[in-house]
């Protein structure tokens, strides 16, 4: 199971990095609430249908919390909260709603700090790895015997 990437040329002509490449995730495939559903239910005594009745109200109940400007945690997977553009007033007083836009939902991952080692200083040295990607291993679509794993 890995991650697979390719190189793009990025095309901007804007761009600083204008001609230069970097790697793109490449998605292999989309997976449904009804295959994610099966799966569950595959592993746990939870049948597909309650399972599918359960993303569905949890999918209603997360819109609710949202439209009413909370942040929604759910452990092991991340939060999820509103975010949008604005544009920029001189004074707070003509800051109004149809100055809003771009509306969209912002994920932030759920994290945990791998410790790697101790500083000299007596401090933790590490980094902070993503519960949904945590093992990860990469692979290029173009080369594949190219990996690289993280832990």
């Amino acid at each position: 199971m890995s991650i697979k990437f390719k190189p793009t040329q990025i095309a901007m002509p804007q761009s600083p990095n204008y001609g230069k490449w970097y790697a793109k995730m490449v998605p292999t495939g989309t997976i449904t609430s009804k295959q994610l559903a099966e799966e569950v239910s595959h592993a746990s005594t939870v049948t597909q249908s309650d399972m599918l009745a359960v993303l569905w109200s949890i999918a209603e109940v997360i819109r609710r919390h949202l439209l009413n400007s909370e942040i929604v945690h759910v452990d092991g997977l991340g939060s999820l909260r509103v975010g949008f553009r604005a544009r920029a007033k001189d004074s707070p007083n003509d800051v109004v709603a149809d100055d809003i836009h771009g509306l969209r939902i912002v994920m932030t991952p759920e994290r945990t700090f791998q410790q790697t080692g101790v500083s000299h200083k007596q401090g933790r040295t590490g980094h902070y790895t993503g519960e949904l990607i945590r093992g990860v291993e990469l692979a290029n679509i173009n080369a594949p015997t190219e990996k690289k794993s993280y832990r």
